[in-house]
């Protein structure tokens, strides 16, 4: 075999290698497309790889508690309602009625659940004549709604059932029937649910205009089926108030649709395009869905030490940000905090692959490209989480319902789950009764919500001159 054959052979070679290597990767890019396009619309049902290890020898069972430890005993009620004197007739062995009753006596306690009893009121309103005005007047009487067969109570005691306990309107017709014996039909409880939402929504909006008046929102949205139609639910909160909207939509309109073309706080959200243009005094990003990321890179790419070195750093300063964060947050911050802080964002600066090698990076070499100053905002403003999980909580309840009853079947319905969510969710958040708090809403009674409108300024975490200069100036490459 001559010399040229051999090199055109050895050419070959390497040409075969680099088509090899160039498919692999397209190989696994594909393979991480499809794993996040799956994990998005179905259950993961990963197994572990078996294995080959012995099973380690059954420990025994523990029988009881430790020793000396203090048991639980339930402690003796402090009055008693009603007291049962148990006699014999007869003897319950032979049946003889020849008894005489003995001095000692045996006490036992026991508590027990009384079913309530439907209450039917009879309003009767008397009318007067008033000589100023010139008409007849009369008033209403108390818990009175006008018009209605059903009390506040029931009422809003169904919604909270439906919203909160998360049941058919045809099982609360059953409670309703089996436990109260108040016999309605399945179509008024989403009556109910209408008349409460018209009476809350002045308050559902005046709830929006407060939470525009935050220093900080979590945002997060999720699918919700509408007439067998997706949809969109968009959870927008903060620490005191928690609120829905339904729309067809998950574009960059509806955001500014809610908060306005200019948002005077601080937006926490994961990497959906919507949130990109949005008007803000600063952003941060979720840096949990960050690490979440590049742990399935690293998987895929176990193999390559580039990807793997390029994982490694990018998670070793995600990590320390957070540790610096965890460390003084309930400290003040000093010199040694802005020295740690100005060593982490100087990293970030010099961490760049211009032009990764692989396809897969290329995502977070954009993503850091484009997220650059949003990235650390929680290590400039005081009070502000480097994730977003308070959002992906006040949606998990939403995720249920829809798990459970598949959406709403009309857009009076995803209005209805949209204020009534929003009500409840933020008596939630403020350790509200609330069934109480419908019922005031339902008699027009005074704003449920009006110490949380307007919190003491005092309340709020501000960003200081010197903190918020330097984070419009750090801008890592």
């Amino acid at each position: 075999m001559s010399d040229k054959e051999i090199k055109r052979i050895l050419l070959k070679l390497k040409t075969l290698e680099a088509e090899n290597e160039k498919l692999k990767e397209e190989n696994a890019y594909l393979k991480f497309k499809l794993e996040e396009f799956n994990s998005k619309r179905y259950k993961s049902n990963k197994t572990k790889p078996p294995d080959d290890t012995p099973p380690a020898p059954p420990v025994p069972k523990k029988r009881g508690g430790l020793f000396g430890h203090i048991g639980w005993f339930r402690s003796k009620p402090k009055t008693i309602d009603r007291i049962q004197e148990v006699r014999l007739e007869k003897c319950p062995s032979c049946g003889s009625s020849d008894l005489s009753e003995c001095a000692h006596i045996e006490e036992h306690i026991q508590e027990d659940i009384i079913l309530p009893a439907t209450e039917t009121v009879l309003y009767r309103r008397h009318h007067y004549y008033c000589k100023r005005c010139k008409k007849t007047v009369s008033s209403r009487g108390k818990d009175e709604l006008p018009k209605s067969y059903i009390g506040p109570k029931a009422k809003s005691l169904a919604a909270f059932l439906k919203y909160v306990i998360k049941i058919s309107d045809r099982d609360i017709r059953t409670i309703f029937k089996k436990i109260f014996n108040l016999d309605i039909v399945t179509s008024s409880i989403t009556g109910f649910k209408s008349q409460i939402k018209e009476k809350a929504l002045p308050l559902y909006e005046r709830l929006l205009e407060e939470l525009k008046k935050s220093p900080f929102i979590h945002a997060d949205e999720t699918g919700w089926p509408l007439d067998g139609k997706n949809n969109w639910l968009w959870k927008f909160s903060d620490k005191r108030i928690c609120f829905s909207h339904i729309d067809k939509g998950r574009g960059q309109k509806v955001v500014e649709n809610i908060l306005g073309k200019d948002y005077g706080g601080v937006l926490i959200s994961d990497f959906l395009g919507a949130y990109n243009k949005i008007h803000t005094k600063a952003k941060q990003r979720c840096l949990v869905h960050l690490l979440r990321d590049l742990k399935k890179v690293a998987e895929y790419w176990h193999n390559d030490k580039g990807v793997l070195r390029y994982c490694a750093r990018l998670k070793k300063m995600m990590e320390d940000a957070i540790s610096l964060y965890k460390e003084y947050a309930d400290k003040e911050w000093d010199e040694n905090y802005y020295r740690k802080r100005a060593l982490i964002t100087t990293q970030l600066e010099d961490f760049s692959f211009p032009n990764p090698n692989k396809r897969i990076l290329k995502r977070f070499a954009k993503r850091l490209a484009r997220h650059k100053t949003e990235l650390f905002t929680f290590l400039y403003i005081k009070g502000i989480d480097p994730h977003n999980n308070h959002a992906e909580q006040q949606i998990r309840p939403d995720v249920i319902f829809r798990k459970i009853t598949f959406g709403n079947r009309s857009l009076a319905g995803a209005q209805n789950h949209s204020v009534l969510s929003t009500i409840l969710q933020t008596a939630k958040l403020n350790n509200m009764d609330p069934i109480a708090m419908l019922e005031n809403i339902l008699l027009s009674k005074k704003n449920p919500f009006s110490r949380i409108l307007s919190p003491p300024k005092k309340d709020r975490p501000l960003i200081s001159s010197q903190d918020y200069v330097e984070m419009l100036t750090y801008s890592p490459a």
